[in-house]
């Protein structure tokens, strides 16, 4: 029986290793971009709605249509996966022609990320963060109770 109560801790250190993997994973991606892409400022040209279903109605998503030019002086379009309020709840969207700093890889211009913290480097850190508990949550105990029954 007390093997049983070693399950929801198993099951935490579990997710935490997965959710290493990830993190490890989104961590190489971001410093990947910073080392390929080129940073550049585009201009807000439109808010995009994408209506997304959800159990009780539809969720509006607010997603930019952002311009900007390469090094080569050709324009391109890039839509935005989030409109920078997505993991901080206190940030204002955009406004169209509000000037932002994005980062696009040159072999491949259509290809774009927005620079700014809220898009580029926050969800990394949330990711992070629970990382941290899931850790706790599951080695913290195995740990304590491998230390207890050791010595």
């Amino acid at each position: 029986m007390p093997h049983l109560l070693l399950v929801p801790f198993v099951i935490f250190a579990i997710i935490a290793l997965l959710m290493a993997v990830k993190f490890s994973l989104s961590v190489q991606d971001r410093v990947s971009w910073l080392d390929n892409a080129q940073k550049t400022r585009g201009v807000v040209r439109q808010h995009l709605v994408k209506h997304l279903p959800q159990r009780f109605g539809m969720k509006e998503k607010l997603q930019l249509a952002i311009y900007y030019n390469d090094k080569k002086g050709h324009w391109h379009e890039f839509i935005s996966q989030s409109d920078l309020t997505e993991y901080n709840p206190f940030a204002t969207p955009p406004q169209v022609g509000e000037r932002l700093w994005l980062y696009y890889l040159p072999d491949k211009p259509q290809q774009a990320r927005l620079a700014d913290f809220n898009a580029f480097w926050l969800p990394v850190i949330l990711e992070g963060v629970f990382l941290l508990f899931s850790a706790l949550l599951g080695f913290g105990p195995l740990i304590y109770i491998w230390l207890k029954r050791k010595g």
